[in-house]
């Protein structure tokens, strides 16, 4: 599935074939786009898949396999894409960074969702993964509303951080970002260790003997 998502994203995107006249001016927007359209599967394909799935047995155990894999397709993908655009690998590396953070918070939401089959507890999880997938709108919309400045990029979701990174006028000071990507994937590894703690919490309810009445 992942494969088919990433092949349609590059037709889609960039287009089967090359342009007439190839340039890195030419095919850096169709990058941007195909990049931003990989967060999406990340961040909102992917818990769709396992949320409209069964009930998982071991599903933080599910999910990081499912990282590990994306990871891997996503770098192959990804990196190679850089020789078509004018950004230096800083840049490309923040841009990685920002995503699989990201998608371990979604990961971590998901597993703890996909360990029951309460159809009301996975609607919420796929309703949080599509906020955070563009949690920089809602965001935005606050600071402007209360005269505040545009949130840093990296609190801006993974799809528009990836278009902010890939335009531009995107952010050329690594600093500040590299920081933010950090806290984002800390706050990832938090989520994982939580939901796990959640899960096995819940096999413990589970596995007691409840009284007859």
């Amino acid at each position: 599935m992942a494969c088919i998502w990433i092949f349609a994203s590059w037709a889609i995107c960039i287009g089967l074939r090359p342009p007439v006249a190839s340039s890195l001016a030419s095919l850096a927007p169709g990058v941007r786009l195909m990049a931003a359209s990989l967060a999406v599967g990340l961040c909102a394909g992917w818990p769709l898949l396992r949320l409209s799935g069964p009930r998982e047995r071991w599903p933080i155990m599910r999910v990081l396999v499912d990282l590990i894999t994306l990871a891997y397709l996503t770098q192959v993908v990804l990196w190679p894409l850089r020789l078509a655009t004018p950004w230096p690998p800083e840049r490309l590396a923040l841009m990685d960074a920002l995503l699989f953070g990201w998608a371990t918070v979604v990961g971590a939401i998901t597993a703890a969702a996909s360990r029951s089959n309460d159809g009301r507890a996975r609607a919420t999880a796929m309703a949080a993964c599509l906020l955070i997938c563009l949690l920089g709108l809602p965001l935005g919309v606050a600071a402007a509303s209360l005269g505040l400045a545009e949130p840093p990029i990296w609190l801006q979701g993974p799809v528009l951080a990836v278009l902010g990174l890939g335009s531009e006028s995107g952010t050329l000071t690594l600093r500040d970002p590299w920081s933010g990507a950090i806290a984002v994937g800390a706050s990832g590894v938090i989520a994982m260790l939580a939901a796990w703690r959640w899960n096995r919490r819940m096999d413990r309810v589970v596995a007691a003997p409840h009284p007859h009445g």
